[in-house]
């Protein structure tokens, strides 16, 4: 008799969900508005980028293995803007760095807290469930 193992990952998806949830609507509410939502910087890209991440984020939480990998894609991409807005928010000369977006100390603080997470997520193990078929 083969043994079937799937893979389960509640945490990942929930994770998933929460930063698909939360991005989408400040990606969504950040072309509602011009300047700022809610504390964050809100910008052409920014958006974009947000309500991208979103999307991704809500398409993986339905499968444990997606959820996971995104967590890792959040991680690098995430990580990414936090560094630019870090240069962008801690130049004497912020015009050298924010032609593209202008991420603010708030905007950093969220990314790389979800890109440490997302980190988080990735490297916890994943819970399996073993089926005897018959």
């Amino acid at each position: 008799m083969a043994e079937r193992t799937t893979g389960r990952a509640p945490v990942a998806q929930g994770f998933a969900l929460l930063v698909g949830v939360v991005f989408l609507a400040l990606g969504i509410g950040g072309f509602a508005t011009s300047g700022e939502l809610l504390g964050f910087h809100t910008g052409t890209l920014l958006n974009l980028t947000r309500t991208a991440v979103g999307l991704l984020a809500l398409v993986a939480a339905w499968k444990g293995p997606s959820a996971r990998i995104i967590g890792l894609v959040v991680f690098f991409g995430l990580l990414g803007i936090t560094v630019w807005g870090l240069l962008s928010a801690g130049t004497g000369n912020p015009a050298d760095v924010r032609r593209l977006f202008d991420p603010t100390w708030a905007d950093n603080a969220l990314h790389g807290v979800v890109a440490v997470l997302g980190l988080v997520v990735f490297l916890m193990p994943a819970r399996s469930r073993t089926t005897e078929r018959v």
